[in-house]
Order: structure tokens, then sequence, then C-alpha cells
């Protein structure tokens, strides 16, 4: 898994935010009640991890776009992200017997910003990267490194207070300050009070913890994009709305393997698709096209496809050929007929065994599929501020199901 909770405060529609994250998450709730808002916690996390903080606010519209419109700059803005994603090092020690293991238990980090009271200003006052770890022995058999028993637990403490950062390390000996895993120009060092941890090497020594935070892809998929041709110079990952989709299915499709996968994933939802493919046209740019069985001669380009055939294929290809970790789809059921909506939970079900899924989605079908423990509830409490819970913490839902009222039934009556 990628990241197991989130906490924020005073961050857009949000007064105060606790909430587990499973490997499959599906967030509903009425319009306006903060489910884009809590994408954009992670849209702002990796927007600091690979912009900065400076231009991850920008990004967001700003100061004032950013906290909680009622609260202001009253109080502070706090994010704590915990996560288990495993990093792993193998380091010999003089003495030891034998290779040692140093792997992540837990990785948390906070931050808090404290805003001016007049003008977009702001400083941050809180910020704190933990690393629990295990030390575990390695025996080799066979050639491969199989863990032991722990030898040591503990953890890493990186803070940044006044200006100031300081390294610590809790418990046990085996990591030491001033090895090849804490150079010593990691302590005492100036940090200004508008930067973050995040931005810098503490995430990278001694695991690139920057990963979690790099590892995100937020997709809201707009089908009329990719129906345009799109320049062949364009980036090879997903954009977030999808309108470089030719230049990713060409790198697919050139990969033999890939390229049978994607068709036989595709046509489980589409069985009238035949074939796939990516034209390159004369102006150097790509346009994606397909083949139907009812004709079976001619390529119909992306123009002439239809919204829910795009958002099928761009779903897939972001499912299962997109190498992030952590995958956030807004409304993936859009364009999409309701029978199908079965299917599409399903394979979201069986990706998510391999990377984390979020999804927001407003249709009944999804809600009606899912299951109970990946449905979260987004809603505005009596003040306006967003709430987002789990259902299954509901006792009246379980009253409900247990009178064949299905879930499906309570979300459009609005009774969640």
């Amino acid at each position: 898994m990628s990241i197991k909770a989130v906490k924020a405060a005073n961050f857009k529609s949000f007064e105060n935010l606790d909430i587990e994250l499973g490997k499959f998450n599906v967030l509903i709730g009425p319009n306006a009640s903060g489910k884009s808002n809590f994408v954009d916690i992670f849209r702002f996390l990796g927007d600091i991890a690979s912009s900065g903080l400076y231009n991850a606010i920008s990004m967001q519209g700003g100061v004032e776009y950013l906290r909680n419109i009622g609260i202001g700059a009253s109080k502070d803005l706090h994010l704590r992200i915990s996560s288990d994603r495993e990093f792993r090092a193998i380091i010999e020690r003089e003495g030891s017997k034998g290779p040692m293991a140093i792997k992540t238990d837990e990785i948390i980090y906070r931050f808090s910003l404290r805003f001016h009271k007049r003008g977009s200003g702001f400083k941050v006052i809180r910020d704190e990267l933990v690393i629990k770890f295990k030390v575990v022995k390695l025996d080799r058999r066979k050639g491969k490194a199989i863990e032991g028993e722990v030898v040591e637990e503990g953890s890493i403490e990186v803070f940044h207070s006044n200006g100031k950062v300081k390294v610590s390390i809790s418990k046990g000996g085996f990591l030491k300050k001033g090895d090849i895993f804490f150079p010593p120009f990691m302590d005492d060092v100036e940090l200004s009070s508008d930067k973050l941890l995040l931005e810098t090497v503490y995430f990278l020594i001694p695991f690139p913890v920057k990963e979690i935070f790099n590892d995100i892809s937020i997709h809201d998929f707009d089908p009329k994009l990719p129906k345009k041709a799109y320049p062949i110079t364009g980036k090879a990952e997903l954009e977030e709305n999808g309108e470089n989709l030719s230049i990713v299915l060409r790198d697919i499709l050139q990969d033999k393997e890939k390229s049978r996968r994607l068709f036989n994933l595709v046509k489980e939802l589409l069985p009238f698709v035949e074939d796939l493919d990516v034209e390159k046209l004369a102006d150097k740019s790509l346009l994606f096209k397909l083949r139907e069985n009812y004709f079976t001669t001619q390529y119909i380009p992306a123009s002439l496809i239809s919204d829910g055939t795009i958002n099928v294929t761009a779903l897939i290809t972001s499912l299962y050929f997109e190498k992030k970790s952590l995958l956030i789809i807004e409304e993936p059921e859009r364009n999409i007929h309701p029978y199908l909506i079965s299917k599409v939970v399903d394979i979201m079900k069986d990706t998510s065994r391999r990377k984390q899924i979020i999804v927001t989605t407003h249709n009944p079908e999804f809600v009606k599929h899912a299951d109970l423990e990946n449905i979260l509830l987004a809603h505005r409490n009596e003040k306006g501020f967003s709430v987002i819970s789990r259902v299954t913490d509901k006792k009246e839902v379980e009253t409900f199901l247990e009178n064949d009222i299905g879930i499906d039934e309570l979300y459009i009556q609005n009774l969640l």
C-alpha cells in the first residue's frame, strides 16, 4: 500500500479531517461535499515534492484558496500523511555476522503552515519526518537472501524548527549519525521558514521517501481531448485529462505482450473492438484509431469514436499500464453505460491488489458493486465544513441493509 491515513486541518473545505485508507477507496457524496478538495490534498503534496511549496501553493490558487475561507488565517493549516510503503536497504557492518536488511515499517510526514494576518504570507511552524524501521538478519539460501530474526527496531526523526534541521535516531545502535546513511551535512542545516523538508535531500537519505509523493497519478478524463491529434513530442505518461492518450497507446502497442494485454482488456469491456492502432500524421502528430467487428476493413479515427469508448480505453490504460503506486480517478464512470459499471469496478478491485486506488463518483451503480468497506462518504456539516467518514462506521446503515434496502438505494435517496 502507499498511503495509510490522512489528517488535515484548515485545508480548503475541511476544518478537520482524519481518515484511514484501504487499497481500494470509493469516495461518494453530493455535489460540493469536498470530494475534489480531498483529491487536492494529494495533488498539493505531489506539487510540493516536484515543484516546491511556494509553487504548490500558487498552483492551488494562492493562500486564500488553499486554506478554508471561513477559518482564514485564524488557524494553522496542518497536513499529516502516514504510509506503510516499504523501502529496504542491505548493509554489512564490521563485527556483524553477515548482511543485514533495514526495512521501513511506517513513514509519517506532517507539517503546519501559519498564515500572516494580512496578505498572502506564511511560514512553516512545524515540519517533521518520522521513519520507523526494523533491522533484520539475512540468511542466504540457494542464492537468495531470506529475512531472518529482527535484530533491532527504531525510528529516524528529522525535525525542521526555527530555521534549523535536526536528525535523531531512537533506540539501538545499528544506525548511527555520521555513517554512510547519515552524512555529517545532514545535521544543523539551515532551512528557511518558507520551505519544507519534502523539498530537500532529507526525503532521499537514507531512503528515497520522496517517491511516496512523486508516485501519485491523478486523472479527470475529458474524452473530447483524446479525439484530437496530439503532438508526437508530448509526455509519455498519461496526462491528468488524458489528452495525450495517443502517445501512451503508441508506446504500449510497440510492445507485443503489452499490446496483446491491452487488446484483451479493452475487448472484455467493449467486445465490438477488433483492433487498436495509432496513426502518425503528416504534421508529426498522433491520432488514436480503432477497428470494429462491424466494419473490419476500415479504421475509425478517434474524432468519430464515442466518448464512452475513449473513456474506457483511457481507464484501462491508467489502471494496467501506469507505473505509479497510487492512482486517483475522478468520476471514472463518465459516459459509460450502466451495464459496464460492474465490470469497471471489478477491474479496479483487481488492479488494487497491485496499486492503491481512490475514485470519486456520483454513480449509484458504482456504489452498488463496490464492497461496503471500500466506500467513503463525503458531506458538509451544519457549519459548512466537509467531513469524510466510512459508511461501515454508521450503525444505521447496517439496520437498513438488514432490511434488504441496498446501499445504492440509500445513496440515491440521500439517506447516507
